[in-house]
Order: structure tokens, then C-alpha cells, then sequence
């Protein structure tokens, strides 16, 4: 018996004949070629990226307080007064809102994250605004930037944000509605002073306080009285009722004096009192 010897087969692995032959890279999630979509962004084309990673995060409905009696607005942890149009103060408030709560994606070696607007480097940012009722404004934010080194061109994303007008009162106009005060500002003369004069020193008060309103919002006047030949001024600080005092002293030469008188304790187990400052006309 005769044995054939096994024939040996040899199976050649076939040569690249070109780079042209090599296989393209492709997005992982819809199988886009790269050479279509163009370069691949953490191995998804553009698209399939914008769906992952959206650009832009934001609330679809964040809220704004606005005063419904001087029309002030709530942003930044503070009170604004308006200074124009409040349409347009508005919607300006309304942009610096959403840009304080939106997050930008940011790319990187360590990987990718979202980092606040402010912290972000290298994006642009836009608004649309648009005040469609009196308590609603709708804002269209769209961002666009580099955010990988493979990128050929920058990419963009939008997002539609609604800002509620809530209506409220600050605090300023609560204490005004409430008569509060913390001192007294009483202008006296030598004698009784004359309506004309008397009138000329309101002016310049008014005046003196709008001034210092300019300055911090919480310094205001919540009545006047007219009193033994003179004027009685409610404010809503000592430091208020000194700064007037001082004023008439420069403007007209009064004389200044002081008292206080304990009205109570605060919540914190301290004295309260409540402050009177004299300006002395010299006529």
C-alpha cells in the first residue's frame, strides 16, 4: 500500500495596492464615512456628535422677577432699577440670565465636559429676543466654535429658552408701602421758615436723594411732614438722615445735632434705636 504525500497549499495574503485601498474610518453609531461627513469627532460624525453633545445646555424656562410697582428688575442676586425703555432693559436682562445658567460642551485630551459660558474659551455666543406678551420673553441662543484640533470647519448649535415675568414687589417698594423709616431728618430755622425757602430746600433734597438712589437703591424718603416751621423727613437710614444733614450744612450752613432713642431689640438680642438728626437753618 502506497501513501500520497499531502499537497501543500499556499495561500498568499493579497498587497495594498494603493492608500486609496485602505478602508475608511467610519461613524460608529450611523456608519457614515468620514470622506462624506468629514473628519470624525470622538469617532461620530458631526451629526451623530450634535446628537450626543449638544453644544449648548440649557433650562427650557428659567424666571425673572420684575417689581409690578417701579418696574424694577430681580438679576445677579440684586435689585436693578430701570434707567430707559423697560422693553428693552428687559430683554437685555433677560440675554445676561440665560447666559449666567448656560453651559458650553469643551472638548479635550482629559475628555469632554460642560463648563459655564464665562469659563469657556475660543465660543461664540448669540441671542434673539423677542418679548411675544407682557409676562413672557423668548430668547434664541446659538453658539458656534472650535472645539477639536481635527475640526475643518467651526460647528454651531441653537437652543430656545422661554423667560417668565413674575410679577412681585422688591423690597425697597414694600418698606415704602409700609411707611418704614429708621430715622428722622428734622429742618428747622431760627424761626419759621418761609414756603418759598422751604420749598427751595425740598427741591435740593429730592435732588441730593436721587443722587445717592444712583448710588444704592435702598436709600429713599418714605414721607414727608411739614412741622413747627420747618420740614420732617422720614428716611430710611441714619446714615441717610446724616448725609442730608451734612448737604444742608455745605449748601446752606446748618448746624448739625443728633439723639437716639431705644425703640426695641432686634432678632438677634441687639438695641434698636431709632436715630433723629437736626439740621439748624441759619434764618
Amino acid at each position: 500500500m502506497t501513501f500520497e504525500q499531502p499537497t501543500q497549499v499556499l495561500i498568499r495574503k493579497s498587497k495594498v495596492d494603493s492608500l486609496s485601498d485602505m478602508p475608511s474610518k467610519f461613524c460608529y453609531k450611523c456608519g457614515a464615512l468620514e470622506e462624506e461627513k468629514g473628519p470624525l469627532l470622538e469617532g461620530l460624525c458631526k451629526d451623530c456628535f450634535l446628537e450626543k453633545n449638544p453644544l449648548l445646555k440649557v433650562p427650557e424656562e428659567v424666571e425673572m422677577e420684575i417689581c409690578d410697582r417701579c418696574g424694577a428688575f430681580y438679576l445677579e442676586n440684586a435689585w436693578h432699577d430701570l434707567e430707559g425703555r423697560p422693553t428693552e432693559e428687559y430683554l437685555e436682562a433677560a440675554k445676561e440670565m440665560v447666559t449666567s445658567v448656560a453651559e458650553v460642551f469643551e472638548g479635550g485630551p482629559a475628555g469632554s465636559r460642560y463648563v459655564n459660558f464665562e469659563d469657556s474659551e475660543g465660543v461664540d455666543i448669540g441671542f434673539k429676543a423677542e418679548r411675544p406678551s407682557p409676562e413672557t420673553i423668548n430668547i434664541s441662543v446659538e453658539v458656534r466654535g472650535r472645539f477639536f484640533d481635527s475640526q475643518e470647519e467651526p460647528l454651531s448649535d441653537r437652543a430656545e429658552v422661554k423667560v417668565k415675568l413674575k410679577r412681585t414687589t422688591c423690597g425697597v417698594c414694600e418698606r415704602l408701602a409700609s411707611g418704614y423709616y429708621e430715622a428722622i431728618l428734622q429742618v428747622r430755622g431760627r424761626e419759621e421758615i418761609s414756603e418759598e425757602k422751604i420749598s427751595e430746600i425740598f427741591r435740593s433734597l429730592e435732588e441730593e436723594v436721587g443722587a445717592g438712589q444712583s448710588r444704592s437703591r435702598d436709600e429713599f424718603v418714605s414721607k414727608v411732614k411739614r412741622k413747627h416751621g420747618g420740614l420732617d423727613l422720614y428716611v430710611s437710614s441714619a446714615k441717610l438722615a446724616r448725609d442730608l444733614a451734612r448737604f444742608l450744612k455745605r449748601e446752606y450752613g446748618a448746624e448739625m445735632s443728633e439723639s437716639a432713642e431705644l425703640i426695641g431689640q432686634t432678632e438677634d438680642g441687639e438695641e434698636n434705636y431709632r436715630v433723629t438728626v437736626v439740621a439748624r437753618m441759619p434764618f
